[in-house]
């Protein structure tokens, strides 16, 4: 049963690095989806609003690819460490005292589509709900007068604050008379997860390579500095250095 509870434990500490790995993207997509919230306002042409939905998105994501290859990197340096730990313990019997080593921080592969997976979850939910009541949130977008419910109302606005860079165009594209479903946001839902994992086994082995890099040239210059002649030392007395040829 203790083991069990060890492992449970371990779990949840796992996720809950994952989700707090994903708050700093997911913050940036709630950016985009205020920027997109303030152009719908507005009342801009269609064209214009789809020219901000595709800036806030490549800027969101193109922010997101970089957090995730820095975590990549910093989650590859703790697992070095893990390693140096068990191989401490398995050779002496003892494990190596490293501070700053936290297990749930040690990289996996699937943990950069784990934190995506979180920063995705609002537009996948958002999708699905726009999607079951299309009809009465596009025909309140055209007439305002169509009126929503009060319960209706209110995930509208919250999908539109955590979702909206998604939500937001397609709510536009449909009250200007094409006909787009909301369910595609799940699909548009997969660039956060794909860019998050990718840029997160990227960032791992661009750490990695960084460090056998160093390793290489530290090598070479400790074997250059072994193979260079010993200058012998005379003292700098009279008489003590021999004489070259002539």
């Amino acid at each position: 049963m203790s083991g069990f509870k060890t492992k449970w434990k371990v779990f949840w500490r796992i996720v809950r690095e994952c989700f707090l790995r994903s708050l700093t993207p997911g913050l940036m997509y709630f950016v985009a989806s205020l920027v997109m919230l303030t152009v719908y306002s507005k009342g801009m042409s269609l064209a214009a609003q789809m020219a901000w939905a595709v800036v806030c998105g490549v800027v969101a994501i193109a922010y997101n690819g970089l957090l995730m290859w820095v975590c990549g990197g910093t989650h590859y340096e703790m697992l070095v460490s893990g390693n140096m730990k068990r191989r401490s313990a398995m050779q002496t019997g003892g494990e190596l005292n490293i501070s700053s080593y936290k297990f749930e921080k040690e990289y996996r592969p699937w943990k950069g589509f784990a934190i995506g997976g979180f920063v995705a979850v609002m537009v996948v939910i958002g999708s699905i709900a726009f999607g079951c009541n299309q009809e009465a949130l596009v025909a309140f977008a055209k007439d305002s007068e169509a009126g929503l419910s009060r319960g209706l109302a209110f995930l509208s606005l919250v999908f539109y604050l955590f979702a909206g860079w998604v939500l937001l165009p397609l709510l536009e594209l449909n009250a200007t008379g094409t006909a787009v479903s909301f369910f595609v946001g799940c699909a548009v839902a997969l660039l956060p997860i794909l860019v998050s994992g990718g840029m997160y086994i990227a960032g791992a082995y661009g750490r990695r390579n960084k460090t056998v890099r160093k390793q290489e040239i530290a090598a070479r210059a400790a074997a250059e500095e072994a193979n260079k002649p010993k200058k012998i030392n005379y003292g700098g007395l009279p008489g003590t250095k021999p004489r070259k040829k002539k």
